[in-house]
């Protein structure tokens, strides 16, 4: 008998809900948190450590964010503390390969009037290589820059050459076409 007054009042209590639609519950609005400074040097009991305290000297103005001069040999790596309690960052120096020739052409323009005008598929292959060589030039890989600048030309000259073998081919087409309709009018 309990379970059904309270199965009953249940129902009650769901059928006024819907009737008045939802409602959303209200919350308390929390108030804003104060801005808080950073604490001055010598705050928690401690004095700011003293210039050149960790066994060595500071660094001189302007030395921070700025790479170490080249490096030319093994990898080094070097490793920057921070402050005491804060975990180490390494940075590792690879050497770098100077590239002092010319700096390769994209042939960018080659492949798009011969995507346009002469036979798409291998155009777009050339169009792709071009771009892909720019990308390279602008990371400093001169040597994949002008690996995908010869393939960019070579997709170009493909390109070009089907393309005239294509026109050339219409019009040996059309004069046989016409040399052989032309006596069978007459």
């Amino acid at each position: 008998r309990y379970f059904a007054t309270t199965k009953m009042a249940d129902k009650q209590k769901e059928l006024e809900a819907n009737e008045s639609g939802p409602q959303a519950p209200t919350y308390p609005q929390a108030p804003a948190y104060p801005q808080q400074q950073p604490p001055p040097p010598g705050a928690y009991g401690q004095a700011p450590p003293p210039p050149g305290a960790y066994g060595q000297a500071p660094p001189p103005p302007g030395a921070y964010g700025q790479a170490p001069p080249p490096y030319y040999g093994q990898p080094t790596t070097y490793v920057f503390t921070n402050a005491p309690g804060q975990q180490a960052g390494y940075v590792q120096q690879v050497p770098q390969v100077i590239h002092t020739g010319p700096v390769p052409q994209d042939y960018l323009v080659f492949a798009l009037i011969t995507t346009i005008c002469c036979f798409w598929p291998t155009g777009i292959c050339a169009i792709m290589k071009s771009v892909e060589t720019r990308d390279m030039i602008a990371r400093g890989n001169m040597a994949a820059a002008e690996e995908c600048s010869r393939k960019a030309r070579m997709y170009s000259i493909i390109s070009l050459s089907i393309g005239l073998l294509l026109v050339l081919g219409v019009i040996v087409y059309l004069i046989v076409l016409f040399a052989v309709l032309i006596p069978s009018w007459g």
